[in-house]
């Protein structure tokens, strides 16, 4: 009997531990887009009414990956996704199978990247996608009335929508995100990264318009640029009008995104799309020597200020990403010296901008050195 009872209890211990180890590929929505992460679910913890199914990570069984409720009639109640850090991804309510009420999406370090409502499972009610600064109402599934988008200058641009047609406006792709918008542990699909985008002088352009006009572009270098009272005095004489005064070197040169890549490593990037790139690609920006990689002369002559001491250097498109870099000298640079003036320039004479380029070659991302 004792033997039998061995026998037994062995393979209920072999059936349970394979039942419950059994990994699951559980598909998260995350807007419009969704995300599959394997899962081994838990024990069920049932109580009078209400039954709560828990989710933890195949790889670590530690943590909670996914929360869901339910009662006779199905998914009702409260629906949790978690990143394997711990915080809060999804969180939203269910009722009969079908998401109703505020759905909202957050990044790791906690900020809310979209928010909205669901009617019966369809969006209903107002949306604010903050990772692309892009706010509007849908009703029963469709954009409706006013849209706005918020460019990195702040400038508004608005767009009228009629159930989902487009009367008035550029129009927002708010609702056809990629998972790279968002700093996330998922990978971007490589072949979403436009690796070559076309008219680079209209990049240029873009980026001329964020040294000259952004406030937080502004901020950015004086806060580098200055750290004394007496260094910040000396950086406002590089502002007319509250407009930057630079030259623009005709050299485009072969700029990596070493230094990013380390600010990214260690927390400290602050624009999603460019972190997500980063960290997908990252031998695409090893270190590299400084080369020339080509000369325009038209680049010089969009100058805000031809003498200035300050002066940028463009690199090369790669990734959709674009690294500029603000040098300061102590006098101009003639006009045939600013590759060699760039090689001898220490790095305390150097501040670099990181520019991200969407598909359309729309500047929509900038993120700034830091110390």
């Amino acid at each position: 009997m004792a033997k039998i009872k061995s026998i037994l209890f062995f393979f209920f211990f072999l059936f349970s531990t394979s039942f419950s180890a059994q990994v699951v590929d559980e598909v998260v929505q995350l807007d419009t887009i969704f995300e599959t992460i394997k899962v081994i679910y838990k024990p069920i913890n049932s109580s009078s009414y209400f039954t709560k199914k828990f989710g933890v990570f195949a790889d670590d069984t530690s943590k909670i990956a996914i929360e869901k409720t339910f009662n006779v009639n199905g998914q009702n109640g409260i629906y949790k996704v978690y990143y394997p850090s711990g915080r809060l991804k999804v969180f939203t309510v269910f009722a009969n199978n079908k998401i109703n009420g505020e759905w909202t999406w957050y990044d790791e370090k906690g900020i809310i990247l979209v928010k909205g409502t669901y009617q019966n499972g369809v969006k209903h009610g107002y949306w604010a996608y903050k990772n692309v600064r892009i706010y509007g109402r849908y009703k029963k599934g469709l954009k409706h009335k006013r849209w706005i988008r918020k460019d990195i200058n702040e400038k508004k641009y608005i767009s009228h929508y009629q159930k989902g047609v487009l009367v008035a406006g550029e129009g927002h792709d708010s609702d056809k995100m990629h998972l790279g918008v968002v700093k996330d542990t998922t990978k971007i699909n490589k072949d979403t990264v436009q690796q070559e985008i076309s008219q680079p002088n209209v990049l240029y352009e873009q980026a001329i318009s964020l040294l000259t006009n952004n406030i937080v572009c502004k901020k950015a270098i004086k806060a580098h640029f200055g750290g004394t009272f007496k260094k910040t005095l000396a950086i406002k004489k590089y502002y007319k009008n509250d407009k930057f005064q630079f030259a623009i070197s005709p050299s485009v040169l072969s700029l990596d995104n070493t230094i990013f890549y380390q600010q990214s490593s260690t927390g400290k990037m602050e624009i999603a799309i460019i972190d997500s790139i980063l960290k997908t690609l990252p031998n695409s920006f090893d270190k590299q020597p400084i080369n020339l990689i080509k000369t325009d002369q038209s680049l010089f002559l969009q100058s805000t200020k031809k003498t200035s001491p300050m002066v940028v250097y463009f690199g090369e498109l790669n990734a959709n990403l674009m690294r500029i870099d603000v040098v300061k000298y102590n006098e101009s640079v003639e006009e045939n010296s600013f590759l060699e003036k760039y090689t001898t320039a220490n790095e305390n004479q150097k501040f670099s901008i990181l520019l991200y380029f969407d598909k359309n070659g729309v500047l929509k991302g900038a993120e700034y050195q830091k110390p």
